[in-house]
């Protein structure tokens, strides 16, 4: 588990290829919990493991699917 801060909180989030899938929008225990765009592919969604009305809710962001971190930027392996 790595251990993220408030500092992470409102970086994008984006796809490997760059298209962004939403926002970082809390830190909860050193987890990252993300905010999803309305706009956001069912695929990305379907392979973070996210179910559900992803629009509407925060989930969770695992940090297997986490490949690197910019200072603006969390950048997906996914």
């Amino acid at each position: 588990m790595a251990d993220y801060s408030d500092d992470h909180i409102g970086k994008r989030v984006v796809t490997h290829g760059g298209v962004e899938i939403g926002t970082v929008e809390d830190i909860r225990n050193g987890d990252m919990y993300v905010s999803v765009t309305t706009d956001s592919t069912n695929e990305t969604v379907d392979e973070l493991g996210w179910e559900g009305p992803v629009e509407q809710d925060v989930h969770h962001l695992r940090d297997q699917y986490i490949s690197t971190i910019t200072e603006n930027t969390v950048r997906l392996g996914v």
